[in-house]
């Protein structure tokens, strides 16, 4: 009698432990999921500049996205039209060609704690240099409704880049997604195929969307579980394994097949020069790396100018 009620007690022991771990567990779950929109994004909303105080023409977009959220962005045309592609004029004999090609346009997705009024200096280089750009805030930021979520994001960049391919007077064949840091997940989403991706590769389809034309990737990152292990983030690390939050670009780079430049600050102290190195080696197609010697993770464009613009610049400059 005496050895049942210590086996009964033993069992009641580890069926109470138990309870408690599950319920501590449980309740560990449910405070990431319930904390992570707000430890993962830092929403701005007042603009530092707008197009208007910088003198650029542009067109205020709204778009709704499939779940809904209305967004906003601004549509800033280039100051100059193209001139004619000479390596594709006709020789003596040829049928002339419609025309010149119309001007790339770009998508440029922005990072986490600014908006697009922190993106006119790119878009004064990309006006200037004859390139259409579309500058898109992501729900909860700028003058976006709704609050931002990883899935949020996604269908942010897919509402903007299907407005894009709509868009009377742009090539849908001749878009760029551009990229910074958190922008990089929905540039990379977004040339991987979009939600296919997420089902082992871009669905067939008898009228599929065209691939963008190509993908820039700006101080980006491989996964959000990476960021916060390569900076040394161990409690966030831990708790992120309890909530839903990836943004797992290197799951998606195999179907990035678009041309890619990758560029990236050698002494990025948020996303570490390790972690782009890794996602550029993780693509398929054609590619190219740039390394910003002392380049760090939010000043390419301040102090880097030169650099980074130029790497863009011969890039969109070799598409076709």
């Amino acid at each position: 009698m005496g050895w049942n009620a210590s086996v009964f007690s033993l069992v009641r022991t580890v069926l109470a432990t138990g309870g408690v771990v599950v319920a501590v567990v449980l309740a560990l779950k449910i405070a990431v999921l319930v904390l992570e929109p707000r430890l993962a994004f830092y929403p701005v909303r007042p603009y530092f500049e707008t197009p208007a105080a910088a003198g650029m023409p542009f067109e205020d977009v709204f778009l709704r996205t499939g779940d809904g959220v209305r967004i906003h962005g601004w549509f800033i045309p280039a100051a100059q039209k193209p001139r004619p592609d000479t390596a594709s004029l006709p020789g003596r004999g040829e049928t002339p060609s419609p025309g010149p090609r119309r001007p790339i346009t770009l998508l440029f997705f922005h990072g986490n704690a600014e908006n697009i009024g922190g993106c006119l200096d790119l878009a004064a280089l990309a006006r200037a240099a004859g390139y259409d750009l579309l500058l898109v805030d992501y729900r909860g930021y700028g003058e976006s409704d709704g609050q931002p979520s990883e899935s949020g994001l996604y269908r942010d960049g897919e509402a903007a880049l299907q407005y894009l391919r709509s868009r009377p007077g742009v090539d849908p064949s001749r878009i760029v997604v551009w990229g910074r840091s958190v922008g990089s997940a929905v540039a990379v989403f977004l040339a991987s195929g979009g939600a296919a991706s997420e089902h082992g590769g871009p669905a067939a389809s008898t009228n599929p969307a065209p691939a963008p034309a190509g993908v820039i990737l700006e101080s980006a990152f491989t996964s959000a579980p990476d960021l916060l292990r390569a900076g040394g983030h161990w409690v966030l690390y831990a708790a992120a394994r309890f909530g839903t939050y990836r943004f797992d670009s290197a799951a998606r780079m195999a179907w990035v097949t678009a041309p890619l430049l990758v560029i990236h600050g050698t002494e990025d102290e948020i996303a570490p020069f390790g972690l782009g190195q890794r996602l550029f080696e993780l693509a398929p197609g054609r590619k190219e790396f740039v390394a910003i010697r002392g380049g760090g993770h939010n000043d390419l464009l301040p102090l880097h100018a030169d650099e980074l613009w130029g790497a863009a610049r011969r890039f969109l400059s070799s598409l076709r």
